[in-house]
């Protein structure tokens, strides 16, 4: 059973692609929480994911080089407590 700051969220990590530039957006969701966090780089993501989850798996994101598209890296169901939520620089967005 989850502690009471465990949150088990619906995770998305998107590779944007804009104006010549490329980031990572990290979005989370489940029923009232949303949250969302901008890395300006794929080694930025990747070190927020493992200092917030110890033993994160770089095999799960599906990263493709040198393409133009925007795409989804990863989806997929995690438990995340708040202080992770807080390492991986994700704000809580409560609905009503």
């Amino acid at each position: 059973m989850s502690s009471p700051n465990t949150h088990s969220l619906r995770v998305v990590v998107q590779r944007v692609r804009a104006h010549q530039r490329s980031l990572y957006r990290l979005v989370t969701y489940s029923g009232n929480l949303n949250c969302s966090a901008e890395f300006e780089s794929l080694d930025h993501l990747l070190k927020a994911f493992h200092s917030a989850v110890p033993g994160f798996d770089d095999s799960i994101l599906s990263i493709r080089k040198d393409t133009p598209e925007t795409y989804i890296a990863f989806a997929g169901e995690m438990e995340l407590d708040d202080s992770q939520l807080s390492l991986l620089g994700l704000k809580d967005r409560r609905r009503s």
